[in-house]
């Protein structure tokens, strides 16, 4: 993952955070010489997840022979690996449920979390891997990333709130609008917190098991893994049919399981889900939701019509390309061409709802509006290829230097337009006296041997300010100061509320 993605989930205040019993849980499990009596002591410090424990120990989906009566006895019947793990899916489970997302239905999110686990339990327990408690802990944290994008650029990820649900296209989607995708994220996250190391990457691998290299001795724990978030998904989406013939492709080609093994995993889903939903306080489905999608996968399964399975993946397929072909054709409708940067029809979309949200948020929004200077001379002098290579190349100088959620547009022509939220005047004025200062500076180099340089103007307007309460008046106000700015002499910036006051504006020379 790129530092600058590192850096921006480090520095992120909102990032999903691990709780202190769980580091303590976490430093217990790493120490060899840790006795069963050290743990129950440390579970003992928690009255809500020793209780829990204990009663994870006597449930029908772990209790193994006899039953435990204190804390020390649940955790000598579950073990001292599966006690931490259990510990860790409680106490993270605890920590991050209440995490504030934007655009991520939590609800959904935890349900499929829970289904996840489940599954990659019951896998494992058909595939005889004796580890089902660090089963159940890989596949509920599996999708942490989705938290943690979500909280460290909101805005960004976000856009992708129409095909969040849909994990076969996400991960895609991710690494082309935030440079990274959830399984990254979530493990990076995972790694910073210091997990085992079979946390991280079973979430790497949980999308394409091809991108990690994974040691043979866990190639069946990944599978499994991986094959959790398909089943869940039977329950959760709204084709059944075809989210039962992607959970068949992916059981098959991760796990060499056929329809009828797959068949006879989801004949306990529905049977154990009750007891998971007690031990986490969550409902997930309705017992006659749960036995009713149970029966229809199985059904669907025990036709061995796997014609119609394929059928189904074929209509999902397509449908899907429809949506990926739509979802890219808008994307591409809100850039500019020539620059990359978003559009105009993509800022006007936006700006609305941002100045909307500073207005109720109380927080301030600047506005500005940027030109390049006499650059009509350089069109007419050198010709347009020339001037578009300028334009894209100050555009991308201009992008490089903004904040994730600043939203910066070719508005047309030579003209950009920058919105800053948050960011209050002296803020904005520093910006932009930085960004023309950096302009002025950059050569572009011409066919001939030569190089030239380009300077720009910008006007700011900042809510709250004097007369200023409307969208359409703070961009009546950008837009004057930008005039100021030119009437001036150009290369400089100039505050839309002094722009009759010799110290407001910034001048970073001569007119070009």
């Amino acid at each position: 993952m790129d530092i600058t993605i590192e850096n921006q989930l480090r520095l992120c205040p909102t990032l999903p955070t691990i709780s202190s019993v769980a580091l303590r849980i976490i430093k217990v499990g790493r120490n060899p010489d840790i006795d069963l009596a050290e743990v129950a002591s440390l579970l003992s410090n928690d009255p809500a997840l020793a209780t829990k424990t204990l009663r994870m120990a006597n449930s029908p989906l772990y209790m193994r022979g006899r039953q435990a009566r204190n804390l020390h006895q649940a955790v000598t019947v579950l073990g001292l690996n599966a006690t931490v793990s259990v510990a860790l899916s409680f106490s993270l489970s605890t920590s991050l449920r209440n995490a504030k997302t934007a655009g991520i239905d939590l609800d959904r999110y935890w349900r499929r979390a829970l289904l996840s686990a489940l599954a990659a339990r019951l896998l494992g327990e058909y595939k005889k891997i004796y580890a089902p408690e660090e089963l159940f802990l890989a596949g509920l944290l599996q999708d942490l990333g989705m938290l943690a994008l979500d909280a460290a650029m909101p805005e960004t990820y976000g856009q992708l709130k129409h095909i969040v649900h849909n994990h076969d296209t996400l991960p895609a989607y991710e690494r082309e609008l935030v440079g990274t995708d959830h399984c990254e994220a979530g493990a990076w996250l995972m790694e910073d917190w210091g997990l085992p190391d079979y946390l991280p990457l079973a979430t790497r691998a949980s999308d394409d098991l091809s991108r990690v290299d994974i040691p043979e001795d866990l190639e069946t724990f990944v599978g499994c893994v991986a094959v959790s978030g398909r089943i869940a998904e039977i329950y959760l989406a709204e084709d059944t049919q075809a989210a039962t013939a992607a959970a068949v492709h992916r059981a098959r080609s991760c796990l060499g399981m056929d329809p009828d093994q797959l068949s006879e995993v989801l004949s306990h889903m529905a049977d154990a889900l009750p007891e998971v939903e007690a031990l986490f306080d969550m409902t997930v489905l309705s017992p006659p939701q749960a036995l009713g999608l149970t029966d229809q996968a199985r059904e669907l399964l025990a036709t061995r019509n796997l014609q119609l399975l394929r059928s189904a993946t074929e209509v999902q397929d397509r449908e899907q390309s429809f949506r990926q072909q739509a979802d890219r054709l808008d994307y591409i409708a809100r850039q500019d061409a020539l620059t990359g940067i978003f559009n105009r029809r993509h800022f006007d979309e936006a700006f609305g709802s941002h100045f909307a949200r500073a207005k109720t948020e109380a927080y301030p929004l600047s506005l500005a509006y940027l030109d390049l200077d006499h650059f009509k001379a350089i069109n007419d002098r050198h010709g347009h290829p020339v001037g578009d290579r300028i334009l894209a190349a100050i555009a991308k100088s201009i992008q490089k230097q903004l904040r994730e959620n600043d939203l910066f547009a070719r508005y047309g022509g030579e003209e950009f337009v920058l919105l800053l939220p948050g960011m209050d005047q002296d803020g904005a004025k520093k910006i932009l006296a930085r960004l023309c200062d950096g302009i002025a500076e950059l050569a572009h180099p011409l066919d001939n041997g030569e190089s030239l340089t380009v300077t720009l103007s910008a006007g700011i307007a900042t809510v709250p300010g004097d007369g200023i309460h409307s969208s359409r008046q703070l961009m009546q106000a950008a837009d004057e100061a930008l005039y100021a700015a030119k009437q001036r002499g150009r290369n400089r910036v100039v505050l839309a509320d002094a722009t009759t006051r010799k110290d407001a504006d910034h001048s970073g020379g001569q007119p070009a």
